[in-house]
C-alpha cells in the first residue's frame, strides 16, 4: 500500500522546492539536507503534517493519478490549507481549504474548492463549496427502473457550474442557524440522438435556490472527527423570481456520529436523505453513487425526486501516518415517500486506504462495489 501512496503523491514534485524551504524554516527536527529531486520529493512528504504555527495559513501540495467509475483514468492536483482566524485563540476550530484541479484521459476536467471558516470566537461559520467541470456522461433516465437498465443510456457531454454556500450563526456553542444558498448551472451538449434512448429535456438548466437550515455540532475536528456529531437540517426554495424556470423545494437532512472504539480505531456513521417536491428538473434531482455515499456506482445512474442512504466505515490507524478503513451501506431513489421499495436498494461496501497528509486530514483511496459496478476514487478529507 505504501508504494501506491507513493505513486500518487510523485506530482507533487512542482511544489516541493519552495514548501520544503518553508517546511524548514518552520520546524527544529534534525533532517538531513535533501540532494537531488527524489530526496526532494522524500523531504517533503515526511513533513507536511508537521504543524507550522509561525505561519498564518499551512498551505501543501499534492497530486497524483486518479481513477473514478465517472471519468476513468487522469490526473489530479489538490491544496491544502489550514489556518484561524484568531492565532491568539487556543481555543478556536482550525479553519480548512482544499482546491483541487483534474483531468482524465475521457476529456474530462474540472477544479473547485471546499472550504469551512471558522469565524473568531466561532460566532460566525461558512461552509462553501464551488466547482466546474465538464466530463463526458450517462443518462440512464428517472427513477430505480431506468437506472438499472445498466446498458440502456444516452452518453452526452455535461458542463456544470456549481456553488453551494451556508452561513451560519453560532446560538449556543454547538448550536448553529444560517442561509444556505445553491445555485447550479447544467449544459448538455454532444447528445447521442439514437432512438430508443433517454434524452435530457430540456438541454440547459438554471437552479437557483436558497432558504434557512439548523445545525448540531460536537465534531472534534471537523475534516476528520474522532468524537461527536454533526446533524443538519435544511429547507431550499428554487422560486421564478429567482429566475428558475421550474419551480420546486427541496428538504435534506444529514446525521453523522463518530466514536473511539479503541486505540487508533473510529466508527463513523452516516445517514443521510433528500426530498424534493414541485417540478424538478433532471439535472436537480438526487443522484445516489458517487465519491461519497454509495461508493462503487456511477454517479447519476440513479436518480429521483427522493434519496435515502445510510453508511457505516471503520477507520484504523495502522501504522507511522497510514490507515485503513472499510465500510458498508445503502440507499434508494424513489419519486414518493408512500413508492419507497425496500427490494429496490442498492448496496454498496469496500475498503480504503488513508495516508496522513497533514495532521489529522487525510488523504484517501477508496475502492467500492455495487451490485454490478466498482471503481476506484482518489481525495482528501474523510468522506463524512
Amino acid at each position: 500500500m505504501n508504494r501506491n501512496a507513493l505513486l500518487l503523491l510523485l506530482l507533487s514534485a512542482p511544489a516541493v522546492g519552495y514548501a520544503q524551504q518553508q517546511n524548514r524554516a518552520d520546524t527544529t527536527a534534525t533532517f538531513a539536507a535533501p540532494k537531488g529531486f527524489f530526496d526532494n520529493i522524500m523531504y517533503y512528504l515526511k513533513h507536511t503534517n508537521v504543524e507550522k504555527k509561525k505561519k498564518k495559513v499551512d498551505l501543501s501540495f499534492i497530486g497524483g493519478p486518479v481513477y473514478t467509475p465517472e471519468t476513468s483514468f487522469g490526473l489530479a492536483v489538490m491544496m491544502a490549507a489550514q489556518y484561524k482566524t484568531d492565532k491568539k485563540d487556543s481555543l478556536l476550530p482550525v479553519s480548512n481549504a482544499a482546491i483541487y484541479a483534474s483531468g482524465a484521459l475521457t476529456g474530462f476536467y474540472g477544479i473547485g474548492i471546499s472550504n469551512t471558516t471558522i469565524f473568531p470566537h466561532d460566532r460566525f461559520r461558512l461552509a462553501l463549496k464551488a466547482s466546474f467541470s465538464s466530463r463526458p456522461n450517462k443518462y440512464w433516465g428517472i427513477g430505480y427502473d431506468a437506472g438499472n437498465e445498466k446498458d440502456n443510456y444516452t452518453e452526452y457531454v455535461q458542463l456544470t457550474e456549481k456553488l453551494l454556500a451556508d452561513f451560519s450563526v453560532n446560538l449556543n456553542g454547538k448550536l448553529f442557524v444560517g442561509l444556505c444558498t445553491q445555485i447550479q448551472n447544467v449544459q448538455s451538449k454532444k447528445i447521442d440522438t439514437a432512438g430508443g434512448k433517454p434524452l435530457m429535456i430540456p438541454e440547459k438548466v438554471l437552479g437557483i435556490g436558497a432558504g434557512p437550515f439548523i445545525v448540531y455540532d460536537t465534531r472534534d475536528f471537523i475534516p476528520n472527527a474522532y468524537k461527536g456529531m454533526f446533524v443538519r437540517l435544511g429547507y431550499r426554495f428554487f422560486p421564478s423570481f429567482f429566475g428558475n424556470k421550474a419551480v420546486f423545494s427541496q428538504f435534506d437532512l444529514q446525521f453523522d456520529w463518530y466514536k473511539q472504539l479503541w486505540k487508533g480505531a473510529v466508527l463513523a456513521t452516516d445517514l443521510y436523505g433528500e426530498e424534493r417536491s414541485g417540478d424538478v428538473p433532471w439535472s436537480l434531482l438526487a443522484e445516489a453513487g458517487g465519491s461519497s455515499r454509495l461508493r462503487g456506482y456511477y454517479e447519476g445512474r440513479f436518480r429521483d425526486k427522493n434519496y435515502l442512504a445510510a453508511q457505516i466505515e471503520l477507520r484504523q490507524k495502522v501504522y507511522n501516518r497510514s490507515g485503513v478503513v472499510a465500510w458498508i451501506g445503502g440507499g434508494n431513489v424513489f419519486p414518493r415517500i408512500n413508492e419507497f421499495e425496500f427490494h429496490q436498494s442498492l448496496i454498496s461496501y469496500g475498503i480504503g486506504y488513508r495516508w496522513e497528509f497533514k495532521k489529522r486530514v487525510n488523504i484517501r483511496l477508496d475502492y467500492g462495489r455495487g451490485k454490478d459496478q466498482s471503481g476506484f476514487y482518489f481525495g482528501i478529507n474523510e468522506v463524512f
